[in-house]
């Protein structure tokens, strides 16, 4: 079994992402600010950028407890670090260990995703991400998968 911690979950969005974003800073584990910073490369005249805010999963004795609210820790430190929050100037996301991101999705209202433009990516335990816009909260949240 992979320990699925807060560097495995940065390392997989990183690369998840790293076709069309570029790290601008990435924090280490005790650093203040987002754990990643990208830039939009596909869009080089606008300052497009990606913070997010990553986690990893919980062994302890608690766990289930632990990994189920971990996305709230998470959320409530990338608000904190909002500083626009504009339409296609920057976005915004949760890199989660998939039962932290299945929890999330359900929990946070997809009308507050679409203005904050809010991402969730799910790391699974063989590492593969899959990645949840704004619109898939909507659709999940519907019913419609």
């Amino acid at each position: 079994m992979r320990n699925i911690n807060e560097k495995f979950v940065v390392e997989r969005v990183k690369k998840h992402l790293s076709s069309r974003w570029s790290v601008v800073s990435e924090k280490d584990l005790h650093e203040k600010g987002c754990d990643l910073v990208l830039k939009d490369e596909l869009n080089k005249h606008k300052a497009r950028r990606f913070l997010i805010e990553c986690k990893g999963k919980s062994y302890s004795k608690s766990s289930r407890a632990v990994n189920e609210t971990i996305w709230l820790y998470a959320l409530g430190q990338l608000i904190t670090r909002m500083k626009v929050i504009a339409n296609h100037a920057y976005k915004y996301g949760l890199g989660l260990p998939k039962v932290s991101a299945d929890k999330a999705l359900r929990r946070i209202p997809w009308q507050a995703a679409r203005h904050l433009c809010l991402y969730i990516f799910s790391v699974d335990d063989l590492g593969k991400v899959t990645e949840y816009s704004p619109k898939d909260f909507k659709k999940l949240q519907n019913g419609k998968r």
